[in-house]
């Protein structure tokens, strides 16, 4: 079900600051100039399928975007959520954190499994993060990324070159990515911004 997003009564936006509220429009407003975008019920968008709420950090989903770009070619989702963090006993911070944050889904074709991608950091190869589901490509050129997969050839069919090539030129090597079954979840860990909203978007309309 399509919603006037320019028509949202107070319920809507209930759990929004003012300054969250105007960024939240000026995002919409930035995705309108590129995509058709609709505002559409939760309920209706794949996430529920991906995220069984046992997940942590918690991520609480607000508004959803159904987006299609101009040529028809391609959909997407679009989330603004609340990701709630609680801290580790004993440390001193607060005993949660919350905020406000876009994430993207897209639906594919076929069931991959799981698989989870993300950008090698010098700590990650200090601590030696290994997992018997780890896979090493022989392409030197994506060596620098942190492949995990349910399934080796699914996940080598996925990535394919114009995939990777997608990936390895992401603007931000923070995003995380990770596929369960038919559904790709991406975004970044970060507060949201018009600038992120844009970069996920185009990442998922390529992807």
């Amino acid at each position: 079900m399509e919603i006037d997003f320019r028509k949202l009564d107070v319920k809507k936006l209930f759990d929004f600051s003012k300054e969250e509220e105007n960024l939240i429009f000026q995002v919409y407003d930035q995705l309108f100039e590129i995509y058709d975008i609709a505002v559409i019920d939760i309920k209706d968008s794949p996430f529920h399928e991906f995220d069984s709420g046992k997940e942590i950090p918690i991520f609480i989903p607000r508004i959803c975007y159904f987006i299609t770009d101009k040529n028809k070619e391609h959909s997407f989702y679009l989330l603004i959520v609340n990701k709630i963090e609680k801290s580790v006993q004993g440390r001193r911070l607060p005993a949660q954190t919350e905020t406000l944050q876009i994430w993207g889904m897209k639906s594919l074709e076929g069931n991959l499994g799981y698989i989870s991608i993300n950008k090698k950091k010098w700590a990650d190869r200090i601590a030696g993060m290994f997992s018997s589901f780890n896979i090493n490509f022989k392409d030197n050129s994506f060596s620098n990324f942190y492949v995990l997969g349910s399934d080796k050839y699914k996940a080598m069919a996925f990535l394919d070159a114009k995939r990777k090539e997608i990936i390895k030129s992401f603007p931000d090597e923070d995003f995380k990515l990770e596929i369960k079954n038919n559904i790709l979840c991406f975004g970044l860990p970060k507060n949201l911004s018009v600038e992120k909203s844009i970069i996920i978007a185009e990442f998922l309309n390529q992807i």
